[in-house]
């Protein structure tokens, strides 16, 4: 349980990374071109993605913003959206603290990012997992201050169907 947990609660992404120019177009990004600067919003879920299998809450913390929004997708976490950045933590660091007690390492690694640039915000999904379950994941970037912050993060899951015969 506490697996599809780590896998669920990963998506949670986001970034305090400085944040540069970008065009009010959207711009649209796939994880099979160049490593992104620190000025993209790829390098915020670069961020909570190692902070998130580092459990390292002074990292993780800073990432998210006070305005925070999220839906995780699984018992134990609420099935209702959860409001503000320490409403957030706190969820979060039980989580944390229940790998820790059992000595467990979350390994996360998005499959298949997708980022679209609006330049003041940007919107990053994903999935993860394998096998039958498949995490799936969005999440909002908003820079405020010269960084990018996670402004808002859904999480679900989902078990993997065969194709549908007309996709």
């Amino acid at each position: 349980m506490l697996k599809s947990i780590a896998l669920c609660a990963s998506a949670a992404l986001a970034g305090a990374v400085p944040a540069g120019g970008a065009s009010a177009a959207p711009e649209s990004r796939s994880n099979t071109e160049a490593a992104p600067s620190a000025s993209q919003p790829e390098a915020a879920v670069q961020a909570f993605v190692s902070a998130f299998n580092a459990l390292d809450r002074t990292r993780f913390d800073a990432l998210f913003a006070e305005d925070v929004t999220l839906f995780f997708p699984a018992s134990p976490f609420p099935v209702r959206r959860i409001e503000g950045k320490q409403a957030t933590l706190e969820w979060f660091g039980r989580f944390f603290d229940s790998l820790r007690e059992r000595g467990t390492t979350p390994r996360i690694a998005p499959q298949d990012l997708e980022v679209q640039d609006y330049g003041e915000f940007a919107i990053a999904t994903f999935h993860l997992g394998g096998g039958e379950n498949v995490g799936r994941r969005t999440v909002v970037l908003r820079r405020q201050q010269g960084q990018w912050a996670i402004a808002h993060l859904h999480a679900s899951s989902e078990t993997e169907r065969p194709r549908d015969s007309t996709r």
